[in-house]
């Protein structure tokens, strides 16, 4: 399909998203085109149906018109699935870590994407939109030439690290403009900052840490599945780009431990910056405690309501008690200066 052509998307009577053939690469023009495989036949060309597990319908037709074994569909359909990749005879079933569509403005919008296939179809299902699987979308729209059901995988799995670094470059942009701050002395408007990034990265750390994990064991025992191809070169060639993608992943992975650590020693200089300026200020009004000190000495000395007190009678017994006054503030100081506090 040519770049920039519109077209209509199925009929959505079953929660479906969006469908594609494969090979060539081809959106499917109606809902019951898109679902030609439901009954676990064999299609012409292999197919990727991507449907809104939010949509009842979409519960209902993956339980009584996939085609799937129910162990796989009460995996699909769990409420709360943990991020895994299980290998089954002759398909992959995955749930993955991605992020939802307006991440940038709701930190907290992590969600999954749910991937059933074998060498005939894909079939995912998402809650919420997601970044990655609106990337594959927007890629097969354009036209990205991919062949087969394991090429979309790897595709996805490839999206899934541009979607995870582009998080975490902006994450990195706030941090350098949260250091340049902190190390200008600015540091009070950053607490907040701080925090909230790191509360960010540690949760995209956890989704990436069980991603990362789970898309181990592809890495060195890739399914034929994923590696499917006419000759043995096309074959090491897919299990190359698996191991390229898996690896990549890690070293986002890595990036994020990096940003983790950089945040907490960030935290640990404002906190240390906090303390510091604690210590002055108290170290201040000590100073000036100990400066006044005499003063209230000598105040509450001639508040005393008896008689005998000096200067009581004399003209000039105000001037007296306020060169007393100074005098001993200036000799507090003058001991504070010799003992080195000041």
């Amino acid at each position: 399909m040519r770049q920039g052509t519109t077209v209509s998307p199925p009929a959505d009577e079953h929660g479906l998203v969006c469908a594609f053939w494969l090979d060539p690469v081809e959106p499917c023009r109606s809902d019951a085109e898109a679902l030609a495989s439901s009954r676990g036949t064999a299609p012409a060309r292999p197919i990727w149906l991507h449907f809104n597990l939010s949509d009842v319908r979409a519960k209902h037709w993956l339980e009584e018109r996939s085609g799937l074994p129910e162990s796989v569909t009460q995996s699909l359909l769990d409420p709360e699935p943990r991020i895994h990749v299980e290998i089954l005879d002759d398909a992959v079933v995955a749930v993955l870590a991605d992020l939802h569509h307006d991440f940038d403005r709701d930190p907290e919008g992590l969600g999954n994407i749910r991937l059933y296939l074998d060498r005939h179809r894909v079939i995912s299902f998402r809650r919420d939109r997601l970044r990655t699987a609106d990337r594959v979308r927007r890629d097969l729209l354009s036209g990205t030439p991919i062949a087969s059901t394991g090429a979309l995988f790897l595709h996805f799995l490839e999206r899934l690290d541009e979607t995870m670094g582009d998080a975490i470059a902006a994450l990195v942009r706030e941090v350098d403009h949260a250091e340049d701050e902190i190390l200008a002395d600015r540091y009070q408007s950053q607490v907040s900052v701080i925090g909230r990034v790191r509360r960010t990265v540690a949760r995209l750390r956890r989704h990436m840490s069980a991603t990362r994990s789970a898309l181990g064991t592809l890495k060195y025992h890739p399914p034929e599945v994923l590696t499917a191809g006419e000759d043995e070169d096309e074959q090491e060639r897919a299990a190359s780009r698996l191991r390229v993608a898996v690896e990549r992943l890690e070293s986002t992975f890595q990036e994020l431990d990096a940003l983790q650590e950089r945040t907490r020693l960030l935290q640990d200089e404002i906190t240390g910056r906090l303390a510091e300026a604690t210590n002055r200020n108290v170290f201040v009004l000590s100073t000036l405690s100990v400066a006044l000190l005499p003063i209230t000495l000598i105040t509450g000395i001639f508040g005393m309501n008896v008689g005998g007190l000096p200067f009581l009678n004399d003209a000039h017994g105000f001037k007296w008690v306020m060169v007393a006054m100074g005098a001993s503030v200036a000799g507090a100081l003058l001991l504070l200066y010799q003992r080195r506090v000041l």
